[in-house]
């Protein structure tokens, strides 16, 4: 019976460790800042189609200039964006297909 309570304790504590550790990482995801490549890595498409394509559709979350810098690359918070692919799976573009490979004879 004290060997079950101890194995009981021990499970409740690495659980609490667990939820705090995935409470951390949430929190950081907030905090993210996504250039036009990582977007594009995340929806596998290219950068350029997500340059054109993309991030000037209506209603995509606004982009942040680091600094205020006009000339700046434009970033965009990770989970907004990721938000507004859920909403809108159903209209993104396709990505393209590559060049067939050859097959070994």
């Amino acid at each position: 019976m004290i060997a079950d309570t101890t194995r009981e304790g021990d499970l409740i504590e690495r659980l609490d460790r667990l939820i705090d550790a995935l409470e951390k990482q949430a929190n950081r995801s907030e905090d993210t800042l996504w250039d036009a490549a990582q977007i594009a890595k995340w929806l596998g498409l290219s950068k350029t189609t997500v340059e054109i394509r993309v991030v000037t559709r209506p209603g995509f979350p606004a982009a942040l200039r680091p600094a205020g810098a006009e000339q700046g690359q434009r970033r965009w918070f990770a989970n907004e964006v990721v938000e507004w692919a859920r909403k809108n799976r159903g209209t993104l573009p396709e990505p393209r297909k590559g060049r067939p490979r050859k097959t070994a004879s």
